[in-house]
């Protein structure tokens, strides 16, 4: 979470001490009301384990591997239960170095929904350490688990070694 926080402090910083636009620049839209601030509050955790990486090999947009999705856990605010057997990431590591991943999968609350997450994002270590932001989107029926599908989430994503797993760390922007 510190790694996120420490993302949208640095984003803003930039933001809030940028240098005023030139004559030459686009205009900025002048709005009538105030900007909307951006603020992120986590409201789940994903663990998910993986299965063994299976090499398709070089294609036309990089080196493709496909990882399948065995289990896991989740927990968060008023939501808990498992990771669904059978889905997979599908990751590209692209020639310029940076990793794009794309996962869908399922998860299953523990009073019986079932609740689909497709997550696309990006791995890479071009700054000097590791840059793991994924955009995961919720497909959740009507009803209690609804206000998934009504919101926009960030995620990041730690690697875990034994068991072979990632932990999802997802933020609801505001």
């Amino acid at each position: 979470m510190r790694t996120f926080a420490l993302f949208l402090s640095l984003l803003f910083s930039l933001i809030a001490h940028s240098s005023p636009h030139t004559d030459n620049d686009l205009p900025l839209i002048k709005s009538p009301s105030p900007l909307p601030q951006i603020a992120a509050e986590p409201v789940l955790e994903i663990n998910v384990l993986l299965g063994d990486k299976v090499d398709v090999g070089n294609t036309d947009d990089g080196h493709r591997y496909i990882v399948p999705i065995t289990g896991g856990s989740f927990q968060g605010n008023d939501i808990r239960g498992h990771v669904v057997p059978g889905g997979a990431d599908w990751q590209v590591d692209r020639p310029d170095k940076v990793k794009n991943i794309e996962a869908l999968y399922t998860i299953k609350t523990h009073d019986g929904t079932t609740i689909i997450i497709h997550n696309k994002g990006i791995v890479h270590h071009l700054t000097g350490s590791r840059y793991a932001f994924t955009r995961p989107v919720f497909h959740a029926p009507k009803g209690q688990y609804d206000w998934l599908n009504t919101s926009f989430f960030v995620g990041t994503i730690q690697s875990r070694h034994n068991p072979r797993s990632v932990v999802i760390s997802v933020y609801e922007v505001r």
